[in-house]
């Protein structure tokens, strides 16, 4: 079972801006922690001095589930969802299976 999500879903959800801020987040270490339970993907993104609890339910649609502005205002797949995403999409292509318990065991889980 892969993930599933690509950077091209997150662009039709989001747009091709939104994924190249995201990748910005993920690659200067923004991103605190990532967890993937089908269906929810959840993590944790700090901007300035706010973190956000990012998140989407995976599906037909993409749900997202930040705790940001964008998110809960206007409705939209925010940049923080975005990040968290593409770190699990990274982590997934370097583990030797990208089902859900492989994703988990690479990336840090979030504490609950």
């Amino acid at each position: 079972m892969t993930l599933p999500i690509t950077e091209k879903a997150l662009a039709a959800a989001a747009g091709w801006p939104v994924v190249h801020a995201a990748r910005k987040l993920r690659d200067t270490g923004k991103v605190l922690r990532v967890s993937y339970d089908p269906p929810l993907l959840k993590g944790a993104v700090r901007m300035g001095s706010r973190t956000y609890g990012a998140g989407l339910r995976l599906g037909p649609e993409l749900e997202n589930l930040c705790s940001c502005f964008d998110s809960w205002s206007e409705g939209k797949v925010c940049v923080h969802s975005v990040a968290a995403a593409l770190v699990l999409i990274q982590e997934g292509s370097k583990a030797p299976e990208c089902g859900p318990k492989a994703l988990t065991d690479t990336v840090s889980p979030s504490p609950q």
